[in-house]
Order: structure tokens, then sequence, then C-alpha cells
């Protein structure tokens, strides 16, 4: 059975970025030692799956002089009904799909993939609202920004987050990890 995860950073006041996408601050916090668990997390993922938008922030932070520096060593299916250009440099590890999220899972699982990271605001929204996250993994920064773009927006049914871990970072940065139970989907 394929599981959906989340894993995000979010200011206090719930915005995943700026109204116009920058995520400077994340930065905002002093650094602290390791990366927060990032790396143990997508060592247990196999596929990621986030929207247009979020696919054109990566590109653009990680596009350089010498080239892209790819963070990502799984494949990545960026749901989007435009379909963004993908980097040759990219084409054999980046697909798009203008499939729902429960096509896309139907998909991926019936390809052998096990654990979906699911990221960008919009999808992650989508795989909420259809019912279709297993864990969330936020790391609440700590500063308001005011205005941004939201974690969660409206859904249909409530979503029961059930508490598994907190950790408390010396930058004053919260993780907080919930596994998820659906009412109504």
């Amino acid at each position: 059975m394929i599981r959906s995860s989340v894993y995000v950073g979010a200011s206090v006041d719930g915005f995943i970025a700026r109204t116009d996408h920058r995520l400077d601050f994340l930065d905002s916090a002093e650094p602290v030692d390791g990366d927060m668990g990032f790396a143990d997390f997508m060592a247990s993922v196999d596929v990621l799956v986030m929207g247009r938008t979020t696919f054109e922030v990566v590109l653009d932070l990680v596009s350089g002089d010498d080239g892209l520096d790819w963070p990502y060593d799984v494949p990545v299916v960026v749901m989007s009904t435009t379909g963004p250009a993908v980097p040759a440099e990219l084409a054999d590890r980046v697909e798009t799909t203008a499939e729902a999220p429960r096509a896309i899972l139907d998909d991926l699982s019936s390809r052998g993939f096990r654990h979906v990271y699911v990221d960008g605001g919009r999808t992650i929204q989508s795989f909420l609202r259809a019912g279709l996250i297993d864990e969330i993994i936020v790391t609440t920064i700590p500063v308001l920004i005011g205005d941004g773009i939201p974690l969660f927006g409206e859904l249909a049914d409530d979503v029961v987050l059930i508490h598994e871990d907190t950790t408390v970072y010396e930058n004053g940065c919260v993780q907080t990890h919930y596994r998820t139970r659906q009412l109504g989907a």
C-alpha cells in the first residue's frame, strides 16, 4: 500500500511561502546542527509529487551559472494542467501529469512506489481534500510573516491529526509529526 507524507516548513501564522512564492523567511531562525530530520525523511521516500509552482520555485533556487544543482535523488511528478517546461537535464527524473491525486497514487503504486512525499501548497491541499495524506510533519519557524500562501485550505470534512512526536530545536523551531485520520472522506 502506498503512503503519502507531507514534510514542510511554515511560519507561526501558518504560511508556507510569501504571496510571491519566496521562501526567505524559512532561513530566519538561527542555523542548527543537522537538517532537522530532512535527510532521514528523504531516505524513506521513493517519489516526490509537487505542483507546478513549487517545481518552478525549486528550479529557480537551484539554477546557477554551472547548470542545475537538482536536490532530489528520487523521481519527481509535477502536477499541472499547463505542463511546466522541464529542462532537458531533468527529463529522465521529472514527469508531469494533469491527473487527480487518487489517479496519481494509483499509477505510482502500480509502478512499485511505496512512499510519496507531497509538496506544494495547492498540491498538499488537494491531497488532503481527497483524504490521501497519511502523515504531516510541520516545522514551525519562529517568525510571523502576516500574509502568504497558507499550508491548509478549505476542507469538506475535518482531518483529525494524531500526534506522533514533537521536537523543539535550540533555534526555536518546533517540528511536529502527525498521522492523519480522515473523517467523512
